[in-house]
C-alpha cells in the first residue's frame, strides 16, 4: 500500500488521495489501489500496484467487450468475496500485530514455538495464550528471474536437506539438472516450473515423495511442519516454501518464504498467511 502512495504522489504530485485499499484486480491478483483527485480539474485516477511484485498495474477501463481491472472486482463483490477480501485484510494485520508482540516481547518468531515463549506472549493484549506453533529454520532465497520462483523455492529445500551436494544453483534447477529439458516449442524462460517438476526433482534428488494436493487441511499443515517437512504452496504462478505455522484464536496462519521480489537476496521470509480466504491453489508435500 505504501508503494501505491509513493506512485501516486510522484505521478499527480498536484493531487489530493481520497484513499488507498487493499483489493482484487483482475482476480484473483491482489494489491494496493490509491486514489488520487487533482485539486484543479476534480478528475480521479486509479493507482494499482500489485501485492507480490509492488509493480504498478496499468489502469484498464472497462468496455464493451472487456471487464476492464476494477469492474472485475465489482463483479467478485457481488458473487460474496467483499467478505474474503476483507478477512485477508484481517489476516494480514492480524499477523503484524503477532510479529511485533513477539518482538516487543523478545520472542523469536523464527523458532519453535516453547512453553516460555508462549507465556511471555500471553500477557500481551494482543496475542493470548492460544497462540501456538512452529518454524523451521529455513533462510529465505530470493528468485534470480521473473520465471525462477520453483527453483528458488527448491533451493531453499536443498540447503533444508543439505542434498544434493554441492547445493546446485537457481540455473540449473530450472534448466532440470538431467531430469527434464526445453525446447524450441516451450523455450527456457518462457514460463516457469510445474508442480510435476517438483515432484519430480524429489523422488530423483531428495529421494522422497512428492504429492500434490488441490484440497487443503490444516490439520495436515501442521502436521508436516511438526515433522520437519517443509511444503511447497502454490498460488496463480507462484510458488512460495512453507516453514512454519501458527494458530492464533482458532486460525490457522502459515509462515512461508516468498522468493519475490525477483533479484532480491532473500525474498520475503517473513510471509505469514491465514489459511482462511487464502488465494492456494495447489500445496506439494515431501515425505
Amino acid at each position: 500500500m505504501k508503494k501505491s502512495i509513493e506512485i501516486a504522489k510522484s505521478e499527480y504530485s498536484d493531487g489530493k488521495i481520497k484513499s488507498t485499499n487493499l483489493v482484487v484486480y483482475s482476480y484473483p491478483s491482489i494489491g494496493a489501489m490509491t486514489i488520487v483527485k487533482d485539486k484543479t480539474t476534480g478528475v480521479e485516477h486509479r493507482i494499482f500496484v500489485d501485492a507480490y511484485t509492488l509493480e504498478e498495474v496499468e489502469d484498464k477501463p472497462a468496455t464493451e467487450t472487456k471487464p476492464g481491472v476494477w469492474s472485475m472486482y465489482d463483479q467478485i463483490l457481488k458473487s460474496g468475496k467483499e467478505n474474503n477480501l476483507k478477512e485477508w485484510q484481517k489476516s494480514d494485520e492480524r499477523a503484524k500485530s503477532i510479529e511485533q508482540a513477539a518482538t516487543n516481547k523478545g520472542v523469536n518468531i523464527n523458532a519453535a514455538v516453547t512453553e516460555e515463549n508462549i507465556k511471555k506472549l500471553s500477557s500481551d493484549a494482543i496475542v493470548l495464550s492460544s497462540f501456538t506453533g512452529k518454524i523451521l529454520d529455513i533462510n529465505g532465497i530470493g528468485q534470480e528471474r521473473s520465471v525462477f520462483c520453483g527453483p528458488a523455492c527448491i533451493r531453499m529445500v536443498c540447503k533444508y536437506y543439505n542434498k544434493p551436494t554441492p547445493i546446485p544453483t537457481q540455473e540449473t534447477i530450472y534448466m532440470g539438472d538431467g531430469l527434464w529439458s526445453w525446447s524450441p516449442y516451450s523455450p527456457p524462460y518462457s514460463s516457469g516450473l510445474s508442480a510435476d517438476d517438483i515432484v519430480e526433482w524429489a523422488t530423483y534428488r531428495w529421494e522422497k515423495t512428492g504429492t500434490i494436493a488441490t484440497s487443503f487441511s490444516n490439520s495436515v499443515a501442521i502436521s508436516e511442519i511438526e515433522n520437519n517437512r517443509p511444503f511447497f504452496s502454490m498460488i496463480p504462478n507462484h510458488f512460495r516454501l512453507c516453514k512454519g505455522y501458527i494458530v492464533q484464536d482458532g486460525y490457522t496462519y502459515l509462515r512461508l518464504n516468498d522468493p519475490e521480489p525477483t533479484g532480491s537476496t532473500y525474498g520475503n521470509p517473513g510471509l505469514l498467511e491465514r489459511t482462511y480466504g487464502s488465494s492456494e491453489m495447489k500445496r506439494i508435500y515431501v515425505r
